[in-house]
């Protein structure tokens, strides 16, 4: 069995692990040890044998303890003030002012009140700050009350995680209620071992307002295409009354709305908007403030959207002027999104357009070629082969009757390579393949072939033996006479922007459309798909930045995060990675910023203090003086008003948090003038132990104490002239 040898020793205790016979063997072998070497030493006196016979003694003892590997605890017992959590909402809706009562000067009121003083005397203060997030560094005399969201949830958390070693007695949370960010805080505090008293801050009443709630535009806006932008408006107070809605594109006004406010609830607004120009742009909606209306910072809201770019310029070149050339062309001009030119061979070295060397020195968004080049194509295919090495425009192939496998590998960038070809024209139908693989981008492209491929008529195909490209996706099979067959007749690359369809008769998806039940747009609309995937594919960037968020509320931080690598695809970690920031108002540049490297090719770093407006950086990253890559976008800072969609303390929701953690809802005057129903057991101090484990065989310390005890021995010895 085990023995312990328990002593109070400096307030604590000391806790030794051995076997109670191994203990006194250890005794009685280090002092018979010592008294033999002792016991018949002539020349000194009595009292001095036994000195150095308990000096060698001891030291012999802790030896044999240490060299056993003894584990000896030392524990300490004392007692601390229980804690007190106490949460602050930081957030902007704080800085509102309830009549003549400012809600930051209620909580500061709160803080610096005798009740809070007699909270600070019995109990240590655990404080939490929160906005968005929670404080890193919680300070109560210093809040600022404009955080740009409120997120109450990660408060409660925060302040479970406080309480590991169950120190905690309550907390107290002071807030209005109004939580825009997160998760429902109800559900982290029903797992809390303490009970939670909210201090309500605000008025519950709702004030007379009127509120842009949200703005919503489409999800794919499209330069110089019309589209429309919603935005929903909450009035309170002002039934009846006209006013303007204004809707402006980077703070420049393009629409306005004259609407009747409801006297309470919600109306829809919509306006006209027709993008001029590609890229990232602010919407914004606002309404001047009414005389008599609580809060004017909720009459606006913005957002940002992508403009993508409206016309694509498109050029069909064809090897003969067939009915798929006529099909094709139409419904790519059907659609509003492109712009077409065609060239059409008319011999080996000519077009029928007269023009054909003024159109190939055009710049295009994309290429389609249909049966080009062909047995008949020479100089046509010269100067088609420098055009598409020249630019690197995206291609799209599509076979025709007059397929040549010779003149077809001479293009660059197919997304497959010609291993065999059979003469003799059958008619297939067309199966997609499995999309478990299949990249984002492409799944437009599949879900569209998916939905509609049962109902093609049959396509006409010449058995072309062909394996993908590296880097390109097969998209669809042949079925022929009931039979898949394993020879991919529909490729997409993304890497390098090219796709191929080797079967024709696309004319017959047309016609037949009516009868088998095919959508009659599914042309167009896949020639449309087709095109923008093309497009909008492309080789991944060196060097890729973005930020953490669209649009950025004033008082925040944009944070930059990227990744940097090397021409082979491996990661870079050493460069210098530089930011520049400029005003797109003004085109002065407003701050720099150098990124850390944060690993595998990773780097991040933020600014702070961007003015409300729209912003671009260029990013680029150089190594000594090479340049590695670059990579730019937009910034948009616009005051976010999230804070001020709700105004009203939300009474209903701080007294359901109190009560499933067994606290109470107060008033600030309740708080201040009856303080806290507290529990006296409540107020007891909490008991803690505290212990500290190590092996004696490691522990420098006792090895120090043998060192010392055995010097002193032989120092004695010298002294009293012993050998």
């Amino acid at each position: 069995m085990n023995f312990s040898i328990v002593s109070r020793l400096l307030s604590g205790q000391i806790h030794f692990d051995i076997p109670f016979y191994v203990f006194l063997f250890f005794a009685g072998l280090a002092g018979g040890l010592a008294y033999l070497m002792y016991r018949n030493i002539e020349g000194i006196s009595k009292p001095r044998q036994i000195l150095l016979a308990a000096l060698r003694a001891l030291s012999f003892f802790l030896l044999l303890l240490a060299v056993t590997n003894l584990v000896t605890d030392f524990v300490r017992f004392h007692s601390k003030k229980r804690d007190v959590v106490v949460m602050v909402d930081d957030s902007k809706s704080m800085s509102l002012a309830d009549g003549s009562n400012k809600r930051s000067q209620v909580v500061r009121n709160i803080l610096g009140s005798p009740a809070f003083a007699e909270l600070k005397k019995d109990f240590n203060v655990a404080p939490i700050v929160f906005g968005d997030e929670v404080l890193k560094t919680p300070d109560l005399d210093s809040l600022k009350f404009d955080r740009p969201a409120t997120n109450i949830e990660s408060a409660v958390a925060e302040g479970a995680k406080l309480n590991t070693n169950g120190e905690t007695a309550f907390a107290v949370l002071l807030t209005d209620g109004n939580y825009n960010t997160g998760g429902n805080p109800i559900d982290v505090a029903r797992a809390l071992s303490f009970p939670v008293f909210s201090v309500g801050i605000g008025d519950s009443s709702q004030p007379k307002d009127v509120v842009i709630r949200q703005v919503i535009a489409a999800p794919a806006l499209y330069a110089g295409k019309k589209s429309v932008v919603r935005t929903i408006v909450s009035s309170n107070g002002f039934g009846g009354r006209s006013v303007t809605a204004h809707l402006l594109e980077d703070y420049k006004e393009i629409d306005t709305k004259v609407i009747n406010l409801p006297d309470e609830g919600n109306i829809e607004v919509s306006f006209d908007y027709t993008p001029n120009a590609a890229g990232t742009h602010v919407l914004t909606v606002y309404i001047p403030p009414q005389k008599g209306e609580f809060n004017q910072k909720n009459n606006s809201s913005s957002v940002a959207v992508e403009v993508q770019k409206g016309k694509f310029s498109v050029l069909l070149i064809a090897g003969e002027p067939a009915t798929d050339v006529a099909f094709l062309g139409r419904n790519i001009v059907k659609s509003s999104d492109f712009d077409l030119k065609v060239l059409i061979q008319k011999t080996g070295d000519s077009f029928y357009e007269g023009n054909a060397a003024e159109i190939l020195s055009q710049k295009y968004d994309a290429v389609l070629l249909y049966d080009f080049p062909n047995s008949q194509s020479a100089v046509t295919l010269s100067e088609v082969i420098d055009f598409l090495k020249s630019t690197g425009v995206p291609l799209a192939y599509f076979a025709g009757k007059r397929f040549s496998p010779t003149q077809v590998s001479k293009l660059p960038r197919l997304p497959f390579a010609v291993q065999g070809y059979q003469e003799g024209e059958f008619q297939v139908g067309v199966s997609p393949v499995n999309s478990n693989a299949m990249s984002a981008n492409l799944q437009p492209l599949y879900t569209l072939l998916s939905a509609n491929s049962s109902l093609f008529p049959p396509l006409y195909y010449q058995r072309i033996e062909c394996k993908p490209a590296f880097g390109s996706t097969s998209l669809a099979l042949p079925v022929l006479n009931g039979v898949q067959l394993n020879l991919p007749i529909f490729f997409v690359s993304q890497a390098s922007r090219s796709a191929a369809f080797l079967a024709y008769g696309l004319w017959r998806m047309q016609l037949m459309s009516s009868l088998s039940g095919l959508r009659s747009n599914f042309l167009q609309d896949f020639l449309a798909i087709l095109i923008r995937t093309l497009i909008g594919g492309g080789k991944q960037k060196l060097l890729a930045m973005h930020t953490d968020k669209k649009v950025y509320d004033p008082s925040e931080t944009v944070n930059f995060n990227g990744l940097l690598i090397n021409q082979a695809g491996s990661p870079v970690s050493d460069a210098m990675v530089d930011v520049n920031i400029k005003s797109e108002s003004t085109r002065q540049s407003v701050a720099d910023v150098r990124l850390a490297p944060s690993g595998d090719g990773g780097y991040s770093g933020s600014v702070s203090g961007l003015g409300q407006g729209k912003y671009s950086y260029v990013v680029e990253a150089k190594s000594q003086s090479s340049f590695l890559g670059a990579d730019s976008g937009i910034i948009v800072v616009e005051p976010l008003n999230v804070e001020f969609m709700q105004t009203p303390m939300n009474v209903q929701f701080l007294r359901q948090l109190s009560s499933v953690t067994g606290g109470e809802f107060l008033t600030p005057a309740e708080f201040m003038n009856g303080g806290l129903h507290l529990k006296p057991e409540w107020k007891e101090p909490v008991k803690l132990t505290d212990a500290t484990r190590f092996e004696l065989l490691s522990s420098l310390p006792i090895l120090v104490v043998v060192f010392l005890l055995l010097a002193v021995e032989w120092i004695m010895r010298k002294i009293w002239g012993l050998p």
